[in-house]
């Protein structure tokens, strides 16, 4: 058997100023999750690049020692075909336009935004808190002529 269905009086149904309380916290919460989320990717974008830093420092003096002898032997084998000047500005022009292939390379993978999830979810949540066609105004405006 059923529980009968009891109405529903004025007193028992939340008040304008009840529902604008409870939409106030309810917007404080989802704005609080977002910081909340944009705080975590900060912070594991922060311990990434970290990471990466201190492995460049470590690496960077080998590598750059052993990419130094490296050019000095290609500029000496290539002086058994050119003069010893020359080969060395043939290096030295590959190692410019290979810096510069890098360096261009770095910059496109800087372009990705930051913040991805926090940048979807933001517009997730505005698509969510948007209308989807215009509200018609309850009063229009009168105009007298």
């Amino acid at each position: 058997m059923t529980a009968p269905r009891t109405q529903r009086t004025r007193e028992d149904r939340p008040g304008a100023t009840d529902l604008l309380v409870h939409l106030a916290a309810d917007l404080g919460h989802l704005v609080s999750q977002h910081i909340a989320l944009a705080k975590l990717e900060l912070g594991a974008s922060a311990r990434r690049a970290g990471i990466g830093v201190a492995q460049i420092a470590a690496c960077a003096p080998l590598l750059l020692v052993g990419y130094t002898f490296l050019n000095a032997a290609l500029a000496l084998l290539l002086e058994r075909w050119m003069p010893f000047p020359v080969a060395v500005a043939l290096v030295g022009g590959l190692n410019v336009l290979g810096g510069v292939l890098g360096v261009l390379a770095a910059a496109r993978a800087l372009r990705r935004p930051m913040l991805d999830d926090s940048v979807d979810e933001l517009e997730r949540t505005a698509r969510a808190l948007t209308p989807a066609r215009p509200v018609r105004p309850v009063l229009e405006p009168h105009h007298d002529r």
